[in-house]
């Protein structure tokens, strides 16, 4: 089961015209046993596992496709990395800039940015970089990665249980080789989670005069063409824009939907099986 904590792009929204899709910044959940997960990105989404129905989970296994704002903003509000019961293992891809793994973590808990320093966290943490070339195993979920395409680099995720396949490829612009790269690693997937942030008219720049060209997100009919190459059984709109409305997210639903019936469209609270 992969739980969809949080599907907005670049910044979290809120008001009455984003209330069927919500407005949490990207951030998916994978149970392993009643005691230990598997987190996808940490924004604004992963605030719900503060909440009751998660108190019994006791390792957090958090995966970041990215270290942009709107996918590490929700960390430092998880009650969890507070808490001495607690381990939680990072994992996030190597930077020129970072000598180790926990700098990253060094760099966000820090004044001005945020009044915890880092050696005031509690939780059992371990930082590792993503070895793209292991399969990572926690009970019977197994994790593997390859490289996206975006500014600063980013990640791609698949996650395989016994009965389902999924890969999430948030934050990732089409190209002939990022694209050729995964529909080979989304083959036969049953759910295809994908960057659809602008409509393809807008990401041309038809819309307000700016092309989103090289902006590194991309639209579903990019989404799509990959989808049916990789023979994906359903493809799921994913990182929508903040300035699209449910309105205009239900256009980009049905439009999707014609082109490729096996088409979901993400809200905050879905549940892929």
């Amino acid at each position: 089961m992969i739980k969809i904590l949080g599907c907005r792009g670049t910044i979290p929204v809120s008001g009455t015209n984003f209330r069927k899709y919500g407005g949490n910044t990207s951030c998916l959940y994978s149970p392993v046993s009643e005691d230990e997960c598997i987190v996808f990105d940490c924004g604004t989404g992963i605030t719900l596992l503060n909440s009751q129905e998660f108190e019994n989970i006791r390792k957090f296994n958090i995966f970041f496709s990215h270290l942009h704002w709107d996918h590490i903003i929700g960390l430092p509000i998880l009650k969890a990395i507070y808490n001495s019961k607690i381990t939680i293992n990072i994992f996030v891809e190597k930077k020129e800039n970072f000598n180790t793994p926990d700098d990253f973590l060094k760099e966000l808990f820090k004044p001005p940015f945020f009044p915890v320093s880092y050696q005031n966290l509690r939780a059992n943490l371990k930082l590792s970089f993503v070895d793209i070339d292991k399969t990572y195993k926690f009970g019977s979920v197994y994790v593997n990665a390859i490289l996206g395409n975006h500014p600063d680099s980013s990640l791609i995720y698949k996650i395989s249980r016994e009965l389902y396949s999924v890969v999430y490829a948030t934050d990732f612009e089409q190209s002939e080789t990022a694209s050729e790269r995964l529909i080979e690693f989304s083959k036969d997937v049953d759910y295809l989670i994908y960057d659809t942030t602008y409509f393809p008219e807008d990401y041309e720049g038809k819309v307000d005069g700016i092309s989103k060209v090289g902006w590194g997100h991309s639209t579903y009919k990019h989404g799509i063409e990959i989808a049916k190459k990789s023979n994906a059984r359903s493809f799921v709109l994913f990182h929508h824009s903040p300035e699209y409305n449910d309105n205009m997210i239900d256009e980009m639903f049905l439009m999707a939907k014609s082109e490729f019936s096996g088409t979901v469209c993400a809200y905050d609270g879905l549940t892929l099986y």
